[in-house]
């Protein structure tokens, strides 16, 4: 083979390389929506926050709860105070 054959095949096998290893991430949304609302927790800690709702009496949080929060308090796990 000459140089300009090696040169083309190079090219070729570097252009197939790059097209097989996509630039872009793929991902889907993460819906927070559903018919029972238990689990809010579970969720928020796979992303790695831990939340409280503190919409008890005077301010008390839980950390589980089964309806809409309207006081949601979030932090990052590793910045979690009980």
């Amino acid at each position: 083979m000459n140089k300009l054959h090696v040169l083309m095949l190079l090219v070729i096998l570097i252009a197939s390389s790059v097209a097989e290893k996509p630039r872009v991430v793929e991902g889907r949304t993460l819906s927070l929506t559903s018919q029972s609302h238990q689990g809010y927790s579970k969720i928020f800690a796979t992303l790695g926050v831990v939340c409280k709702c503190c919409d008890g009496v005077e301010g008390a949080c839980t950390s589980t709860w089964t309806e809409p929060c309207p006081n949601l308090q979030c932090s990052p796990w590793k910045y979690h105070t009980e």
